[in-house]
This record gives structure tokens, sequence and C-alpha cells, in this order.
């Protein structure tokens, strides 16, 4: 039996197969390291800017460690975890939560699994007996308000254990291991619906009556359906089709791209569940931010790459060069190789309004609204033919000086290969009816003053000629 204190580090709960992205998240001087699957340790506390663990992305759920007990039953570690909990909670006595887990990836049939369930009521009675009455009365329910600690016990293996008491704020979560449980609507068209729910809950806000989203990649509808359940007006932008009927009143849906949309006034709320290339998403997001068309961000980045946490930070980067603040990520429970990021927009780009008209551009026509077109100028733009110095493409047609391969019927001046019918000063070779001193060739009628010179001849040489 061995129990030793390992109150300087700290423990995190991951999925399966995200110890390495959560290592790469905290970096070289967290010293972090893989204690078993989905269980990562450091050697310091991470820091964010207000003090707290909630820039851990790839975490879901953070313990500072008190011990780590390793028992050969289960009575002796229900003893050895009570003696450590109570010794730590007798110099705190406010609002307290229990919780006992197995971290995932362990099926029913894993002895951690087993030791668990037989774990939950035996060590909950020992702690509860020996706590004195103000410990014991200031107990609360993990999701009470009121709750400052937790107390927690994570079941690794049947002879190893990890007990630790954590601030509620420094917890990252306050469900056991970080694990949401939602119901899925019977009538949702798919899984992406529980998605928006988790991070509604876990950010604290969503969409609400009254409210104007718009829901990029929204096919096939399970976030619009979401949004409009809680009393919101959406704007679904999909070429694909939606495969669930929502109220007409308070549902629009715009079969185009959403990089090819603009809203057609100021959202609440921004909703992106695209299943594309995260930079580019983040891109088409950012372009949202600069021209202020939504207050409010919820999206899901696709991350199927190896080293997810460097992409996530250049995908955060890039929103938060846009104008988004108080950007939050995290990996919930319902999420793949994907996080979700909430974001709010600078109230006062938000009430300076939008920088360019609030139209939709569609392709089809049919949905979409023409942007204003700008007044005629009082004085017309001349044409190319009007304008006397203007230099135009010349026409096929008669070229002047236009350098080009001449035609059979060459223009004057062109150097041609002369025709069968060449002109009088053209040097061709002489045809077999021209005459012995002529150097052109000539046709059967002479010319008037080679006529001439025949009549001074012999007589011999009119009578051949006659």
């Amino acid at each position: 039996m061995r129990s030793a204190v390992v109150s300087t580090r700290w423990a995190f709960l991951t999925r399966p197969d995200g110890e390495r992205d959560l290592i790469d998240e905290l970096g070289p001087s967290a010293n972090a390291e893989k204690l078993d699957l989905a269980v990562v340790t450091s050697a310091v506390r991470p820091r964010g800017p207000d003090q707290t663990l909630e820039g851990l992305a790839f975490a879901r759920q953070a313990m500072r460690l008190v011990h780590r007990i390793s028992a050969s039953d289960v009575e002796t570690l229900a003893k050895q975890a009570a003696r450590a909990l109570n010794r730590q909670l007798a110099r705190r006595p406010e609002g307290w939560a229990f919780q006992l887990v197995t971290p995932e990836g362990r099926d029913a049939r894993d002895e951690a699994v087993r030791t668990a369930e037989a774990l939950q009521e035996p060590l909950r009675a020992r702690i509860l007996a020996q706590l004195s009455r103000p410990v014991r009365d200031a107990q609360v329910s993990a999701s009470d308000p009121g709750v400052r600690w937790l107390l927690q016990v994570w079941v690794l293996k049947k002879t190893d254990t990890l007990v630790g008491l954590t601030p509620a704020q420094d917890a990252l979560s306050c469900l056991a291991g970080g694990r949401a449980v939602l119901e899925r609507d019977p009538e949702a068209p798919s899984r992406s619906g529980l998605k928006l729910e988790e991070a509604i809950d876990w950010v604290g806000i969503g969409p609400q009556a009254g409210d104007l989203c718009a829901d990029l990649g929204a096919a096939p509808g399970g976030w619009s359906k979401v949004a409009v359940d809680r009393g919101a007006k959406v704007i679904a932008i999909d070429p694909a089709r939606i495969k669930i009927s929502l109220p007409s009143r308070r549902f629009t849906h715009i079969q185009e791209s959403a990089f090819d949309f603009a809203p057609p006034e100021t959202l609440d709320w921004l909703l992106c569940d695209m299943a594309w290339r995260p930079l580019e998403v983040a891109q088409l997001i950012a372009k949202w931010g600069r021209r202020a068309w939504a207050h409010q961000l919820i999206a899901n980045f696709k991350l199927p790459m190896k080293r997810k946490a460097e992409m996530l930070r250049r995908v955060l980067t890039i929103l938060k060069r846009a104008g988004w603040q108080g950007l939050r990520a995290r990996q919930l429970y319902y999420d793949r190789d994907e996080v979700t990021v909430f974001a709010w927009l600078d109230p006062t780009l938000t009430q300076r309004g939008a920088k360019e008209p609030f139209q939709f551009r569609s392709r089809s026509g049919e949905r979409s609204q023409p942007r204003a077109r700008r007044a005629p100028r009082s004085r017309p733009r001349p044409s190319a033919e009007e304008k006397p110095g203007a230099r135009t493409k010349p026409s096929k047609q008669a070229k002047p000086h236009a350098r080009t391969k001449p035609s059979k019927q060459a223009k004057p001046d062109a150097r041609t290969k002369p025709s069968k019918q060449a002109k009088p000063d053209a040097r061709t070779k002489p045809s077999k009816q021209a005459k012995p001193g002529a150097q052109t060739k000539t046709s059967k009628q002479a010319t008037f003053g080679s006529r001439r010179k025949l009549d001074t001849k012999t007589n011999r040489t009119r009578d051949r000629d006659s």
C-alpha cells in the first residue's frame, strides 16, 4: 500500500487520443507528460490572462493533485482517500462537491470502471462520516452556483487512483470528467445539434427569443433547429438541402455558399459549423468581424491534422486581429476532431454599423436583393471611338498599321508572290507567245508601240505577221 503526496502537480483529463495535443498546448515549460490513457500531468499551473485555466482548449477537466494512492482492495483505498480529503477540507469549509470518475477510453468490462462503481458509495459515506459538521453542511451539488471546491477522485486502475481538491474556477468544468450528458432530440436531423447545446451550456449564453442568427453551413439543420427552438430567427446558408421542416416565419434557407453571403442587417449571433478547411473558415469569420456583421459568435472548427494545437493558435490569431474579443476555445465532449470557439465583437464596431451594405448575394437571384447601384455620372464617359487619342484594340478588318500576315489578295505595296496575271512591270518568265526581244509576258494583242515597230521591218516579217 502506498500513498504519495503530489500537491505540486496538476492533472488533466482529455480525449483518449488527445494527449499529444494537450501536451503541445501546455508548452515545454509545463514539463507535461502522459500519465495514463486520456490523462496528462503537468509540473506547473498554466496561467491564462485571467489567472485561470480557461485558456486550455484540449483539456476536459483539471485537478490539483493531492495524493496518488495505490491500494490492494477497495476498502483500503476508500480510507486513504477519505483521510486525504478530510485533511484538506478542514481548512476550507466552503461549498464543495464530490466527484468520482473514470477517464474515457475504458469500456464497462475494464477493471477501472468496476473499481469506480464499487468505490462510489463506500468512499462517499466514509468522507461524510469523518467530516466536521460545518464542512458536511457545506456540501452542494456540482451544478450549484455556490460550489467553490471540487473533491475529485479519478480511478485509473484498480490499484491506481488520483485524489485532488481543486478550486471550481480552475477545474475547467464542474461536470464529472467534463462530460456533458445531453438527450438527443428525436426530431433532430443529426447529432450536430448536441454540439451547439453543449456550447451554450459551456459559455452560459446563446440564441434566445427575438435574436437574429445566421447559420453558416447549416445543412442538415441541427444547429438551426436548436436556435429556432430557443425562440430565435435563423437565416440558414448552405447549398445543400435542409432535412427538417421549421416554421417559415422564423426560418429562411438561402441555398448559397457561405463565402458569397452578406447579412440583411446586423445580427445577434453568427453560428458556424462548416465542414471546411479551418484557416479559410477563420478568414470568413474574420470578414464578419471586420465588417461588424454580428455581435457574438459560436463556431466549430474542424481539425483533422495531427498538430491541432498549432492550427488552433493560428485560427485564434486570425479572429483576434479581426476584432473578435473574449475568445474561448474548448474541445467539448460532443466534439470529435474539432474545437468549439466562442467570441464577441467589440461594441464600438457594432454601434458604428456595418462597413458594407446589408444585402446577401445569390447566384440564382431568386432570393437575393440586388445591391443599390451608384447614381449615373452627370457627364457620361465617352466611348472608345469618341476619344481622339484613345488606344483601342483594332478590329480584324482593315488594320492600317497592323503587322499581320498578308492575305492572298495582297495590298499594293505588299511583297507577295506574283499571281499568274502579273502587272505590266512585273519580271516574270515569258510565255510561249512572247516575241524574241520582249522581256515581259505580253498578250496576243500587242501594244500600239510594238505594232509600229513591226511596220518598219522587212516584207518577210510583215508577211509572216499578217
